[in-house]
Formats: C-alpha cells, sequence, structure tokens
C-alpha cells in the first residue's frame, strides 16, 4: 500500500513540475501559445559546428558552408553568402495552414529564398520584393503558384517578415508587423509536389538551386494560420529588449518534457 501511494505521489508531483515547466515557458514567450513549432535563433548556444538547434522543437538542421556568425537584430545571426551556405532540417515539418517567420537583413538586388519547403515559403525576388507562394494542389496550371510580394525596404537595416498560408483561404505577407498584401489561394498547398523535401533556410532547390545572400538572425514556424493581432504581437517581441536565446534552458526544459 505504501509503495503505491508513493509511486502515486511521485506520479502527482512529476505532472505538476511538467504543468510548471509548460506554463513557464508559455509565460516567458507567448508563441508557445500561438502555435510554435519549431525556433532556429542562431545564437552562439544554438550553432555547434555544422548542427543548428531547432530550441523548441525537434528539427534540427546541418549546415552546408560556412556562414559567419555576426551580430543579429537581437543577439548573434548567421551571414550567408549566396553561394554554398545553406541549413537543411533533419525531419519534415508540414502543416496545411502554416505562419513562416524571420527576421532579416538581405542582399538585395538577387533572388534569395529565407524558408522553403519547396511546395511553399517565403523569399526575396531579384527585384527586392519579398513575400509568401505556394504550390497549390490544381489541375489548373495557370493557379499552381498564389504568391503575395511587397517591396523590401532599401535601408540595410533588420527587418521582420512573416508570411501566412490559411488552408484553402489567402496567402499573406507582413513586413514589420504591419499586412501588406493578401492573395486568394482556394485550393491547399500539394503534399506530393513536397513530399521529398525536407524544410531548408537560406537555400532553395528550385531552378537548379538558389542560395540567400545576407544575414538571417531568427527563423520560427507556427502550426496554424496567425491573425493580424498575433503577427502583430510577434513583431513586438521581436522588438523586445530581452534576447531570444536567454530562453535556451526554458525551451530545453520543455523539450525534455514532450
Amino acid at each position: 500500500m505504501k509503495t503505491k501511494l508513493s509511486l502515486s505521489v511521485l506520479f502527482l508531483v512529476g505532472l505538476a513540475i511538467s504543468i510548471t515547466v509548460i506554463q513557464s515557458a508559455e509565460t516567458a514567450d507567448p508563441r508557445v501559445k500561438m502555435g510554435l513549432a519549431a525556433l532556429w535563433t542562431f545564437d552562439k548556444g544554438s550553432v555547434q559546428g555544422k548542427d543548428v538547434e531547432d530550441v523548441f522543437g525537434k528539427n534540427s538542421g546541418t549546415i552546408t558552408g560556412k556562414p559567419d556568425q555576426i551580430d543579429g537584430f537581437r543577439s548573434e545571426a548567421l551571414d550567408f553568402d549566396g553561394v554554398v551556405d545553406l541549413i537543411r532540417m533533419g525531419e519534415d515539418l508540414f502543416f496545411p495552414s502554416v505562419t513562416m517567420e524571420a527576421i532579416i537583413k538581405p542582399t538585395l538586388g538577387t533572388r534569395n529564398p529565407i524558408y522553403d519547403k519547396y511546395n511553399y515559403g517565403i523569399q526575396l525576388l531579384d527585384n527586392n520584393s519579398v513575400g509568401i507562394w505556394i504550390r497549390a494542389d490544381t489541375a489548373n496550371a495557370a493557379k499552381h503558384w498564389p504568391s503575395a510580394y511587397v517591396p523590401f525596404p532599401t535601408d540595410g537595416e533588420w527587418h521582420h517578415v512573416v508570411g501566412v498560408v490559411e488552408n484553402k483561404k489567402s496567402v499573406r505577407i507582413y513586413l514589420d508587423g504591419e499586412l501588406k498584401k493578401t492573395t486568394p489561394a482556394p485550393d491547399p498547398i500539394s503534399i506530393a509536389y513536397g513530399a521529398a523535401h525536407k524544410p531548408t533556410i537560406a537555400y532553395t532547390q528550385h531552378l537548379g538551386g538558389i542560395w540567400y545572400a545576407g544575414g538571417i538572425d531568427e527563423v520560427a514556424i507556427f502550426e496554424g494560420a496567425l491573425s493580424d493581432a498575433d503577427v502583430r504581437r510577434l513583431h513586438t517581441l521581436a522588438l523586445a529588449i530581452e534576447p531570444t536565446g536567454k530562453l535556451a534552458i526554458t525551451w530545453g526544459t520543455l523539450k525534455a518534457q514532450n
């Protein structure tokens, strides 16, 4: 009887600790409640040799090339050369509705893939427009590539970019917390089109391979289509003084509970 009671007490204590850890992480960063699925901060502690840690989820990546670690908008960032540097994730990551967030300072005048799943992504075009695109699941070739683009600032500063896919409704692009463009996308993302491709940062396999040139501070992926208010909140968090890297212990503890 005492043994069973002791085990019950230990279970309840463990459950209480797990709940406390999760609540602490949610309090530390509201992105958890928004559906955060993956977060690559590129801070010193999260980049070890060729390994890039997903500090929230379980989708760490591997570096090809040798991007320089530089001072970022919040803490450290990676500077990609536009020639060979890229990060390839170890696991697939797909949601019918998805939100992609990044803080970037690109080299303008060239096509720059930021985050790419092959069937959707966010990128800059060589005309200095930043936007979101998907490969739609439709037999109508004229509707294969719904996208939304907006001119990217030429001030040479860091900027906050968010792309949102709302399944069977629209794609939206936000710049520095503001909704800039919405494009109808009545067909879902084609799962088959991207099935053989894992996510990449600073690279796309399209058109024979294209590499990103410039700085990337953070990339985050959310399950679901975030609202305008959510994106404004993300921008506020991006401007916060406290660097995300200081939350590494909280993320690590939460990951251990998942």
